[in-house]
């Protein structure tokens, strides 16, 4: 779920390996994170351009045409198309219920409680969800 190794295992431990209560005790205890993330910068020194010298070389610069982060692909950047999300249709959100579209061949469709129908104008600026699948580069 994107969390640290170092903070997953200590809240593993911290619940006697049980998944889900190791789950609730990182978001409880988001401070262990920023405490591991601070001593690992601290571990590190800064080269001329501001950059941590760890993990680079140390007369390489940051180009803005490389990606500082994510998994590199060989066939091309990554195209995406939105293919689902999930709306609240209510006053508030404690009052109403959530739907979802999805898009079925090249058509909007709403998945409510109790139907499933067409959607001509499919609210995509009121989503809480949005589902995107990647594009083939072809």
């Amino acid at each position: 779920m994107g969390f640290p190794r170092t903070h997953s295992i200590q809240a593993l431990k911290a619940t006697n390996n049980n998944l889900e209560r190791a789950l609730d005790w990182i978001f409880i205890h988001p401070e262990e994170e920023e405490s591991d993330v601070l001593s690992d910068m601290a571990d590190t020194e800064p080269n001329d351009n501001g950059f941590s010298n760890a993990n680079s070389h140390s007369n390489s610069t940051m180009s803005p045409d490389r990606e500082a982060a994510g998994p590199r692909v060989k066939d091309g950047p990554g195209r995406y198309e939105l293919f689902a999300f999930i709306s609240h249709m209510g006053a508030s959100t404690m009052s109403g219920h959530y739907v979802c579209h999805i898009k079925k061949e090249g058509r909007w469709v709403i998945y409510n409680d109790h139907k499933v129908c067409l959607s001509e104008r499919p609210p995509k600026d009121l989503g809480y969800i949005y589902f995107y699948h990647r594009l083939s580069s072809s």
